[in-house]
This record gives structure tokens, sequence and C-alpha cells, in this order.
């Protein structure tokens, strides 16, 4: 409110895609003012991966929303790195799978449906 008519605003922005993001474009949360976004959003449009050729990247909302939403992306993503880790566990020490066996099981879940980078 204190930038109100001094045409300047501001966005904060949750970003994400690791190291594909970095080259090929990130994921793109944006949180701020409907005005703000229309003053960025040819550029991060631009910039952003796509998927069936629509850019990921979008408003969100006012204030932190865009922030929000990365820090909800975040939970899930460490909620399922825990799970692996879990599972990781249950295969070495309730089956007494080694780690070459249990790198086998991952490779072929991630040649399904369960197919994840957290897993390769």
């Amino acid at each position: 409110s204190e930038l109100s008519g001094s045409g300047l605003t501001f966005i904060g922005m949750g970003v994400s895609g690791g190291e594909e993001g970095a080259r090929h474009g990130p994921s793109i949360m944006v949180g701020g003012t409907e005005d703000s976004w229309k003053r960025v959003e040819k550029v991060l449009t631009a910039i952003s991966a796509k998927f069936k050729d629509e850019p990921c990247a979008a408003w969100l909302g006012t204030d932190g929303a865009g922030h929000f939403v990365k820090t909800i992306h975040n939970g899930i993503e460490y909620a399922d790195m825990q799970m692996i880790a879990e599972i990781y566990g249950i295969l070495r020490d309730g089956l007494g799978m080694g780690p070459k066996e249990i790198g086998k099981v991952f490779d072929g879940w991630n040649k399904g449906r369960l197919n994840s980078y957290l897993i390769e």
C-alpha cells in the first residue's frame, strides 16, 4: 500500500524446476497485484517451462500467494522423499535387499507410473 500511486509495484515468485528448470525454463508461481502480473507476464511466460505448449507461469493471487503455492509444492516433494527413504529402509532392513537390488527395484518403478526424478 505504501507504493500505491508511485508507479512502483512488486511481486513475490516461487520458482521450481531445479537443474532442468535452470536450463530449459522453470515453473513460475507469481504473487502480487494483478497489475504487477500484467507488467511481467509476457517475460515470465516466455522464459517459463512449457507443458503441452502452455507456459508454466501463472499469477496465483495477491501478497504471498506465489510463495505459498511453492511452499505447498515443497511439502509434497519432501513427503515423497521421506516415503522413498522409508521404502528403501523396508527393502533393506525388512527384505534384506542390498543396494544393487534396491536400485533395480527403483529403476523398474521409474519405467512405469511411478516415474520420478526423485528415484533416478
